[in-house]
This record gives C-alpha cells, structure tokens and sequence, in this order.
C-alpha cells in the first residue's frame, strides 16, 4: 500500500518536472537567435548544453568550426559518472580557447545575461528530497514569469521563474557563463 501510495504522489511531480515546452512562444518572449539546439540522449546533458553554447558563439563569431556533440562526448563523457561534471564543462570551453566563469546566479543575472547576447548553462536538481536528478539547461531568452531554455530533450522550455528558483536552488544556484575572451 505505501508503495502504491509513494507512485501516486511521484507520477504528477514527475509530470510537473518538465516545465512547459514551447511550440509558440507569447509575443512578450525576449528571445536569443542562432543557438542551435543539439538533442542529447540519455546522461548527455552536460556535453549537449556545451555544444550548443559553443556553436552559438562559434557562428556568431564566424569561426567557421562546428562542434559536434560526439565530438565533446568523445572527450569529456564519463560512463561511471553517468555523464560530466560541471567543472568538466569549464576546462573543456577553456581548451577551446573561451573564458569561462562559474558563480552562484539568479533570475535578474540570467535576463540580464540573455538582454546582452549571452547564453547561460544552468544546473538544477529535478531529484525529489536526497535523490539527486541533476540536469543542465541553456538560457534562450525570458518572458514575464518565465525564463526559456534548451533542455538537452525541448527547444524553447518555459520555466516558471518559481521553478527554477526551486530547482536551481538544490545546486547553489550553479551557473556558468562562457564566451569568447574578444568580448
């Protein structure tokens, strides 16, 4: 009976774990233009959060090279972690010549990052008391009560700001900004 009881409660938060996806988005939307979005598979979020980021900056800088997201997975993917570590991500843009920069953010920090042309990588917890569900997410653009993001699995999510808060709360409020070291 309790564990009928424990499905019960998990099956509509579980739901509710996915925000939104975005479809058409209201016209109030800020949205950045020209991040790709990279599918990642399972436990790939980290690798698929960088490559989009990196190519965003790569075709708005017009290097002309293209990363692949087997490419990073090949480099930085760690099977008995079950995917990266944030400080993965950080050393991997730097090798590639970015600047990286890795700080506790918030809601104004990301609208404002976003109002300037910049992507930000997120990590929340998804998980439900001590079960971690760790995930990585990329800022795409705000609109009233809600910020946007590529997940890894939708384009343009919308995440009520509450949310987020709460999600991004159980990391610190990990964020990590990478750009190129000409801006």
């Amino acid at each position: 009976m309790n564990i009928l009881r424990f499905i019960i409660i998990l099956i509509p938060l579980l739901g509710n774990a996915c925000g939104m996806t975005g479809g058409v988005l209201p016209g109030d939307a800020i949205l950045l233009s020209g991040i790709p979005f990279i599918q990642q598979d399972d436990f790939q979020c980290g690798p698929s959060a960088l490559a989009m980021v990196i190519n965003y900056w790569d075709i708005k800088m017009g290097t002309g090279r293209n990363i692949s997201l087997e490419k990073i997975i090949e480099d930085i993917y760690s099977p008995t972690a079950r995917g990266v570590l944030g400080l993965d991500l950080e050393i991997y843009a730097r090798k590639m010549g970015f600047v990286t920069q890795r700080y506790a953010g918030s809601i104004d920090d990301v609208k404002r990052r976003i109002d300037d042309g910049i992507p930000l990588i997120l990590l929340v917890d998804y998980g439900i008391s001590s079960y971690q569900r760790n995930h990585f997410l990329v800022t795409t653009g705000y609109m009233k009560g809600a910020i946007i993001v590529n997940s890894g699995r939708r384009q343009h999510e919308i995440i009520h700001e509450e949310k987020l808060k709460r999600i991004w709360k159980k990391t610190d409020f990990w964020t990590l900004l990478i750009r190129p070291s000409s801006l």
